[in-house]
């Protein structure tokens, strides 16, 4: 099956309708979200996306191939700025933050994506995938958000964000998925499922 396929499939479906209708995503649609719970999401996201970046480096160095290279330059340039303006936003110093903060679900996350990395070009890919297709398909998904959190859903659902994820799809969709890279796929949904619930529950 084709990655396109594969992401119409019931069981995507189902993952992807879950995280979009998870607490977290519908309070901060909705602008109940509390202010100390988003700043728990952005203290997560930013140790998450100090390793995504990392498995990114290791494709990049790794791969013969310019498109891919082309890609992980580009993927480091547009949101981590945007991460720190909201580090800002909510009052959050980003030097004060510690990896000993770090939940379960992002722990293990991390760890997905490095193993991957490592393992080869298209494997490691396909475990970053789900990350950027689930935030586009969240924000494109959500219908009128609150004017509190409208910053987040437009960034995501941006020209520049989309035209990423439809680069990663233009390569990932060369070849066909073995059984395995299906799974790599389910297991990055799976966590972004865990991910958004674990935000949610940390702080009572």
């Amino acid at each position: 099956m084709y990655l396109r396929s594969y992401l119409n499939s019931p069981e995507v479906m189902e993952l992807i309708d879950h995280i979009v209708h998870s607490d977290f995503v519908k309070s901060m649609k909705d602008g109940t979200i509390e202010d100390e719970r988003f700043r728990y999401y952005l203290k997560q996201d930013h140790i998450y996306l100090k390793y995504y970046k990392a498995a990114g480096e290791v494709i990049g160095k790794n791969t013969g191939d310019d498109n891919i290279r082309e890609l992980y330059n580009e993927i480091g340039s547009e949101e981590p700025e945007f991460h720190r303006n909201m580090l800002k936003q909510f009052g959050i110093d980003e030097a004060g933050i510690k990896e000993s903060e770090i939940n379960y679900t992002t722990y293990s996350y991390i760890n997905h994506l490095l193993r991957w990395s490592k393992d080869s070009s298209i494997n490691g890919m396909l475990s970053m995938f789900p990350c950027q297709w689930s935030y586009g398909y969240i924000a494109e998904a959500t219908a009128a958000p609150s004017e509190k959190y409208l910053f987040w859903f437009d960034f995501y659902r941006s020209k520049d964000y989309r035209s990423i994820t439809d680069k990663y799809l233009e390569i990932l969709q060369k070849e066909p998925l073995s059984t395995y890279q299906e799974q790599i796929i389910k297991f990055g949904l799976e966590y972004e499922l865990n991910y958004w619930k674990e935000c949610y529950i940390e702080i009572k």
